[in-house]
């Protein structure tokens, strides 16, 4: 466990997590403690720690600077490599993305531009296969990045509802059985929200280059209210996501449904083709469900299929037959996540964690190599906190199939008008490096009851 101080709360939280992962990694108890400060032109890290008597680690850095803004970025960089490399020597661990902490590595090798490689694997640590896995993406993704960021936005749609709480989800979503009088209002409010959004993208005369609709499981709504839902999304684009997720959920009345709306691509999500499995984390459904699910929806959409490595009791064999399995049926996208675990799962509530970190490993490794042999590319990836193994989640894409809005998301560079529960508009500005969010209410019955409160939000938002 590593004990960490830093009295600057600017720069507590990155610290914060790069301490947390190499917690993971040791049973030992060392505190450290971080000191900074500037002199002309330099920077100074300070490291003390109890693993030694009288350790002290001095690390200095040339520094300069534009504005209040870069300085704060630049010195949390410089810090992060100085406590990398101090828990390094304390502990004798490495960790496979470096000094690394935030959400979006391929974001930040792009800004580095042709230093990157380089920057990644001498300054942040970064292992080689990961710096490979990060470069790949960006190469990949170059293809379908917004190159007119002013004219071209996303919709985002919000259907929070699912037939049952999956044990390790963390995220706002309401078992539909418990809130059936719920459905009908929360489709009235996103309808008359949906349809204020498109009159301000008219009116700013942009076009939107990809519709997701998400969750939750949006396909749980009886056919009536999602096809109201539905109506409210038809714009001339090329990409329309809704997030399936649940086989059971996928209907022919449902299928037929998208199809009729201009549905292009859907979730069909196993998680894993281990029946017992399913049954652990609380998934209502078998995986012959989801083959006889796939086997429809593939003949309407491009089809996505989530896998979890890390789930409760799987072994290396057993996340294998769920990776072979997908590239078996040759969907259109295959995204691997590595298990997280937020305070508001059940699984982390009920004690479990996940930090067999080999193991983690060993399965994103075999996840990649297998998917990259079948002919599918990684086109978007992100991290999260309470990763286990500190990995990352990786969206593969056979050719000419990737997903815009996962990459628009992940890079940053879209705006995107956001509409349901939990839903975060977000303006971006490029040429100043801004972006802008606003937060709807997260919870479905705040949501309706506020909706009055919603909609002003959004207008400030969108018009002020």
């Amino acid at each position: 466990m590593i004990n960490f101080t830093c009295t600057e709360e600017n720069y507590y939280g990155d610290l914060s997590e790069l301490a947390r992962a190499f917690s993971q990694r040791t049973d030992e108890d060392i505190s450290l403690d971080v000191d900074f400060g500037f002199r002309e032109g330099e920077l100074f890290v300070r490291l003390k720690s109890d693993k030694f008597p009288n350790f002290l680690k001095i690390y200095r850095y040339p520094f300069a600077y534009s504005d209040e803004a870069e300085k704060k970025r630049l010195a949390k960089r410089y810090i992060k490599i100085a406590m990398y490399g101090t828990l390094v020597f304390l502990t004798g661990k490495q960790l496979p993305y470096g000094c690394l902490t935030g959400i979006r590595p391929t974001k930040l090798f792009r800004e580095l531009g042709e230093n990157a490689r380089d920057t990644f694997l001498n300054d942040f640590s970064v292992s080689p296969s990961k710096e490979e896995l990060i470069e790949r993406t960006v190469i990949t993704q170059d293809k379908v990045l917004n190159r007119n960021p002013h004219g071209e936005v996303d919709l985002f749609v919000n259907i929070p509802f699912c037939p049952s709480k999956c044990s390790y989800c963390s995220f706002v979503s309401v078992p539909v059985d418990r809130q059936k009088k719920l459905l009908e209002p929360y489709t009235d409010c996103l309808v008359e929200e949906l349809r204020y959004l498109r009159t301000v993208i008219a009116r700013q005369g942009r076009k939107v280059r990809a519709v997701y609709v998400g969750g939750g499981t949006p396909t749980v709504l009886p056919v009536r209210l999602l096809d109201r839902i539905l109506a409210e999304c038809e714009y001339d684009v090329t990409e329309f996501t809704v997030e399936g997720g649940r086989p059971e959920t996928l209907t022919p009345s449902v299928l037929a449904l998208l199809a009729a709306r201009g549905v292009t691509r859907l979730s069909v999500n196993p998680q894993t083709f281990n029946d017992a499995t399913l049954e652990r984390i609380g998934r209502k459904h078998t995986s012959e469900q989801v083959l006889k699910a796939y086997k429809r929806a593939r003949k309407l959409f491009d089809v996505n299929m989530d896998l979890i490595a890390m789930l409760p009791e799987e072994t290396l064999d057993d996340f294998k037959k769920s990776v072979d399995t997908a590239v078996s049926l040759s969907p259109a996208n295959i995204t691997v996540h590595t298990l997280y675990l937020k305070r508001g799962s059940a699984l982390r509530t009920e004690g479990y964690r996940n930090n067999e970190n080999s193991l983690a490993e060993q399965m994103v490794d075999y996840a990649y190599g297998a998917i990259t042999a079948a002919g599918y590319e990684p086109y978007y990836m992100y991290r999260q906190k309470y990763t286990s193994g500190n990995l990352e989640n990786v969206g593969y894409a056979r050719p000419d199939k990737l997903c815009i809005y996962n990459v628009d998301v992940m890079e940053e560079d879209t705006t995107v008008y956001a509409a349901g529960a939990g839903a975060i508009s977000k303006k971006v500005t490029p040429e100043r490096n801004l972006i802008e969010r606003s937060a709807n209410f997260k919870e479905p019955l705040e949501y309706v009851k506020h909706f009055d409160e919603v909609m002003a939000r959004q207008r400030r938002f969108w018009e002020e």
